[in-house]
């Protein structure tokens, strides 16, 4: 792994990207990367992080490199008494843990080899389409983010609508299905809005730090579904229609 700081970082008009290839131009010399591939990303904010300023502010990293990412998550260690409550029980709850639930519990899961074959297989042969209904809800969703007036320039361009499309197609492979349903443009926005930090238009998505897996996971999808919907204006005014009438 190589450590890259943003003073190693080219300015932006010395590179673009064009159909999967990295074009850099810096001190004469013009070569090709392939980028065709998956870049994690960490660092830390310059001094103390302002939840009022931007990203590109508290981590001195420019707008156009910053949108360059798909996902961008802030884990913030606030002070949140219920979240340290929940970590504490259960770091706590692993020492009393009896060797037979545990087995019991880890013979329902997927071993990581299974888990990779998995995701080679769905990869490999799963190209996902959006269908007409998935395409509505994150043009609206794209749209929304534009006219919002908290909405940061350098993150709502064009590129957030191919994060959106990439991430819903991705959704859609892991679903194990060949189409991009409405299903996946949902995940699709709530990933988008778990890195829009001061600009999100889903009130309830919060800190993705103090967050774990709910325990009933289609009603929680359900709910969060609903919710944007209605901030989408996809949902017909009549209470009889309920979530059926999408529009």
């Amino acid at each position: 792994m190589v450590e890259i700081t943003p003073s190693l970082m080219l300015p932006y008009h010395d590179y673009y990207t064009c159909f999967g290839i990295f074009l850099i131009f810096q001190a004469g010399l013009v070569t090709t990367l392939s980028t065709r591939t998956i870049v994690f990303g960490a660092t830390n904010p310059k001094g103390h992080y302002d939840p009022d300023q931007p990203l590109s502010v508290n981590t001195a990293l420019s707008g156009p490199l910053l949108s360059r990412f798909d996902i961008v998550l802030v884990l913030l260690d606030t002070k949140n008494p219920e979240w340290d409550a929940v970590v504490s029980s259960h770091i706590l709850g692993e020492g009393e843990y009896g060797n037979g639930k545990q087995d019991e519990d880890l013979a329902n899961i997927w071993s990581l080899s299974i888990l990779r074959r998995y995701i080679g297989y769905v990869k490999k042969n799963f190209k996902p389409v959006l269908t007409k209904e998935a395409e509505k809800v994150i043009s609206s969703y794209y749209q929304l983010q534009r006219r919002s007036p908290t909405h940061n320039a350098a993150r709502t361009t064009v590129r957030m609508l191919e994060s959106l499309i990439r991430l819903a197609q991705a959704h859609a492979r892991l679903m194990f299905r060949n189409e991009v349903t409405r299903l996946d443009a949902i995940a699709a926005i709530l990933c988008i809005e778990s890195s829009m930090t001061i600009s999100a238009i889903i009130d309830s998505i919060g800190n993705a730090l103090h967050s774990n897996f709910t325990e009933n996971p289609d009603e929680e999808y359900a709910k969060q579904e609903k919710l944007i919907l209605e901030k989408l204006s996809l949902i017909d005014e009549s209470p009889a229609n309920g979530l059926e009438g999408f529009n």
